[in-house]
């Protein structure tokens, strides 16, 4: 059976479409943001962020008094075709995002350690004693 047009169709295929649009949109963006846990046993700071799809060597870590600071950057050749042809849709992008976390005591920098698996940055971070430390440091990723 064939729908009668209604004037409405037009108007419901639009929003249809810009909807479609914010969603790709919207996906696109999240990688925007690095998601965060910190926990605190006591003696130490254990902060844990998801950093899915970033290589190791391209994650800089820093900790500096009681402020720890995460940058990480991907690239992706932005060539209008692929292998197989031309892109009929594409959401990965280059990105670089950063993320800076102050923590409510200060840190023992020189004791600070961090691992990076399936896409999780794990930095343990001893609480600091009494003794200041001057400069930052950066820490390397296991």
């Amino acid at each position: 059976m064939i729908q009668p047009y209604t004037p409405f169709d037009g108007i419901d295929q639009f929003f249809g479409r810009m909807g479609r649009g914010f969603e790709l949109m919207g996906s696109a963006e999240s990688v925007d943001h690095i998601a965060v846990d910190v926990a605190d046993d006591g003696e130490q700071y254990q902060l844990t962020a998801d950093l899915p799809g970033f290589d190791r060597d391209k994650i800089d870590l820093t900790v500096d008094d009681s402020v720890v600071t995460i940058h990480a950057e991907h690239n992706y050749d932005h060539d209008e075709t692929s292998d197989d042809g031309s892109y009929l849709h594409r959401e990965r992008r280059s990105a670089s995002v950063q993320r800076r976390v102050r923590l409510p005591d200060g840190v023992d920098e020189e004791a600070v350690t961090a691992s990076y698996h399936n896409g999780v940055l794990t930095v343990e971070l001893p609480k600091r004693s009494s003794v200041a430390i001057e400069d930052g440091r950066r820490i390397d990723i296991e």
